[in-house]
Parts: structure tokens; C-alpha cells; sequence
């Protein structure tokens, strides 16, 4: 008979147990949804980016529009595009691009091999595989050879403090 109430007893004392897990853990994840919403919010609408640099080539060749559908953040691989233009701000469709990126102040590159492609003929490129592994100060550097010639493009920014580079607008992505 005293065997029946303890086992009753540990029973009850396990379901509350687990009742105090879930509710801990359900917590928890409210949490990391809410802050994943402040910290990196994301297009509205189809085809739009949430964050978005624009820079000019070093010798003047090229204007490139970097846009992502969500702000730069650790971990997932990043949705992104890049917008290739000549000086006049004629689509460039023939480009070939190789990109490279890392953190200089750290000494290494991206964790990953990204690609860059063309995605129609509105001089739009895909990036495929481009992954950041921790928060800080990053590099992004875009090799652009095209009949024009051959000149770079580097995208300098912080992980931690990117929501301030943020567009109040988002731009139109074409479809990817």
C-alpha cells in the first residue's frame, strides 16, 4: 500500500515537473520569436528586401546593389541578390562575378563557398550559399569582369548593429 502512494507521489511530482518544462520552455521560445522579430525583420511582400547597400566599383566601372530579404544574421544561409549596373546605369547581363567576404579583424573568411548567378536580364544575380558564422564587423567583396573591363565592389558591415542600415522602403527583388 506504501509502495502505491509513493509511486502515485513521484508520478505527480513528474508531471509537474514536466508541466514547469513546458512552460519554461514555451517561455523561451516566445522570447527568441520576439527578439528574432526585433532584430531582423524581413520583406512584407513578395520580391522585396528588408536590407539592402549600394556601392560603386573602386575604379567607376560598375554600380552594385546588394539586397537581402532579411538583415544579415548568424547562422541561416542569407536570401540575397546583387544588382549589377554600368556607369550610364545600364543592366549588365554578361558579368561574371566571384565573391569573397570575411572578417578582417579576425582573420578569416565566410564559413561558406557562395556563388553568384544571373537571374534574368534586368541585371539581376543570385547568391547562392553565403552564410555568416558570428556577429561583428564583415567584408563582402564582389569581383566583377565583364567586356568593360574588370573592377571590385566590397559591401563593409556589422552584423550586430545592422537593423540601422536598414531601408525605411524596401526595394523590389525580382523573383528568384
Amino acid at each position: 500500500m506504501r509502495s502505491g502512494k509513493v509511486l502515485a507521489r513521484s508520478k505527480g511530482i513528474m508531471n509537474q515537473f514536466m508541466l514547469k518544462t513546458i512552460l519554461i520552455l514555451s517561455g523561451c521560445l516566445s522570447g527568441l520569436v520576439a527578439c528574432q522579430k526585433d532584430q531582423a525583420p524581413m520583406a512584407t511582400e513578395k520580391h522585396q528586401a528588408a536590407w539592402e547597400l549600394t556601392q560603386t566599383s573602386s575604379q567607376g566601372l560598375f554600380t552594385a546593389q546588394l539586397m537581402c530579404k532579411h538583415l544579415p544574421s548568424v547562422g541561416p544561409f542569407q536570401d540575397c541578390q546583387l544588382t549589377l549596373a554600368n556607369g550610364q546605369g545600364q543592366a549588365i547581363n554578361d558579368a561574371k562575378i566571384s565573391i569573397e567576404g570575411g572578417m578582417p579583424s579576425h582573420g578569416h573568411g565566410l564559413p561558406t563557398a557562395p556563388v553568384v548567378s544571373l537571374l534574368d536580364s534586368q541585371g539581376h544575380y543570385r547568391i547562392d550559399g553565403l552564410q555568416y558564422n558570428m556577429p561583428g564587423s564583415w567584408l563582402l567583396g564582389f569581383m566583377i569582369q565583364t567586356t568593360a573591363g574588370q573592377d571590385k565592389v566590397v559591401f563593409s558591415f556589422e552584423i550586430s548593429n545592422i537593423e540601422k542600415a536598414a531601408c525605411a522602403k524596401p526595394p523590389h527583388l525580382p523573383a528568384s
